[in-house]
């Protein structure tokens, strides 16, 4: 299965006061403890992880999910092959989102941020008829909800405060 696109719905906690970070927050994306891609959570004209903030981040694309292939191997060079076995972005998961897909959570800073909510939405890339004789590669249009983790996290760089890491582990 391929994952063409990644929505995660962020909710920073409401209380303390404190529970916002002006500091960079990223989505370290990973396949089998192997990373994929690093995502951040940013808007740059937005304060976003106040306290009792929530938004939503998009990645989709090639730019944002560059092609990581897990088990199809690459077409050798001068090669080709219609359909393509596998689609021009996205990253595959040969056996399955659960037990492979990690986030790793991380702050860039020490001041702190209260995680209180994370939603993972994706949307697939399936190889689809397009006409009696063609198949080609398209991401679908709705969002699938994957899972979501509601436990409080603190993270910070100052190890008195929080960690700086933590993984959000599908299961």
């Amino acid at each position: 299965m391929w994952i063409g696109a990644i929505r995660l719905s962020v909710q920073t906690a409401a209380r303390p006061s404190y529970a916002g970070t002006d500091n960079l927050v990223q989505a370290v994306i990973r396949r089998d403890g192997t990373e994929l891609r690093v995502l951040n959570l940013d808007y740059p004209a937005e304060d976003d992880l106040e306290p009792g903030s929530f938004r939503v981040y998009d990645y989709s694309g090639p730019t944002k999910l560059p092609r990581r292939n897990d088990r199809t191997p690459e077409l050798p060079d001068g090669v080709g092959q219609i359909p393509s076995p596998y689609p021009g972005y996205g990253f595959e998961f040969s056996r399955g989102l659960n037990g492979h897909l990690g986030i790793r959570l991380h702050i860039n800073g020490d001041d702190l941020w209260i995680k209180d909510r994370v939603d993972l939405y994706v949307r697939f890339i399936r190889l689809r008829a397009t006409s009696f004789d063609t198949l080609n590669w398209i991401e679908d249009t709705d969002w699938t909800y994957v899972a979501s983790w509601g436990q409080n996290v603190t993270l910070s760089t100052d190890g008195g405060e929080g960690r700086t890491d933590w993984t959000l582990a599908l299961t």
